[in-house]
This record gives structure tokens, C-alpha cells and sequence, in this order.
């Protein structure tokens, strides 16, 4: 046997074999946890909404109807910042609840907020993907 400076053959595809069982057991690791933390975002956010909504209805003495929660929610009065889906990175986007179309189910993009209102209640649902 020569003394080579270098690997053999063995040495390298023994390295690959366990380089590719580490990456095996990691990305549906970090998958899962990229996963959690958009499901994390998305809570936050819709808790952020329900307490801007409850400021908006101490101030004006009503819930935001329809027609005002697009505004609402792009309101620097009771948001910081724009909220963003983390799903999709668009701004939120409502629909009316009490609408009996079809296009809530069958839209095929599920990152919709649905609301709807009257003085003293209001129905926020979001139907994570």
C-alpha cells in the first residue's frame, strides 16, 4: 500500500452515508418547526386583531362593520404595523361569514379572514391551510 495523502474511496462514501442520515433526521425537524412558527404567528395575529377590535368598539361604542374592517385593519390607529399572513406574506384579506356563496370553501386560497359584526358581538374565523 502507497502513503497517499488523501481519502479512499471507502473513507468518502462512509462520510456521505452519515452526512446523509444527519440531513435525513434534520429538515422534517426544521420543517416541522418552520410549520409550528407560522401557527404561532397566525395565533398572535388573530389574538392582536380581537384586542384592536375590542379597542375600536371601547372607542365608537360598536364593532366595525363590514364594509369598515378592510380599513380597520390597515388603521395605524390600532395596529403598529401592517399584519401580515405568515402563510402567504399578503396582508389579510375578509370575507363576509354571513354570505352564502361558495366561494369561502371553494376560493382554493384559504388565507381569508371571515368576519362579521353587529354592535355588540362580532365572528373572526381563520381557516389555517
Amino acid at each position: 500500500m502507497k502513503n497517499s495523502k488523501g481519502f479512499s474511496l471507502l473513507e468518502l462514501l462512509v462520510v456521505i452515508a452519515i452526512l446523509g442520515i444527519l440531513v435525513a433526521i434534520a429538515l422534517p425537524r426544521y420543517f416541522d418547526a418552520v410549520a409550528d412558527a407560522k401557527r404561532a404567528a397566525q395565533k398572535s395575529n388573530v389574538a392582536i386583531i380581537r384586542t384592536s377590535l375590542e379597542y375600536y368598539r371601547n372607542k365608537n361604542n360598536k364593532y366595525p362593520q363590514l364594509t369598515e374592517f378592510n380599513s380597520f385593519i390597515s388603521s395605524q390607529t390600532y395596529f403598529a404595523e401592517p399584519l401580515v399572513c405568515p402563510y402567504n406574506n399578503k396582508t389579510y384579506s375578509v370575507v363576509d361569514l354571513t354570505a352564502t356563496s361558495t366561494y369561502w370553501g371553494t376560493s382554493g386560497n384559504e388565507h381569508y379572514l371571515g368576519y362579521t359584526s353587529t354592535d355588540n358581538s362580532y365572528t373572526l374565523v381563520y381557516t389555517a391551510p
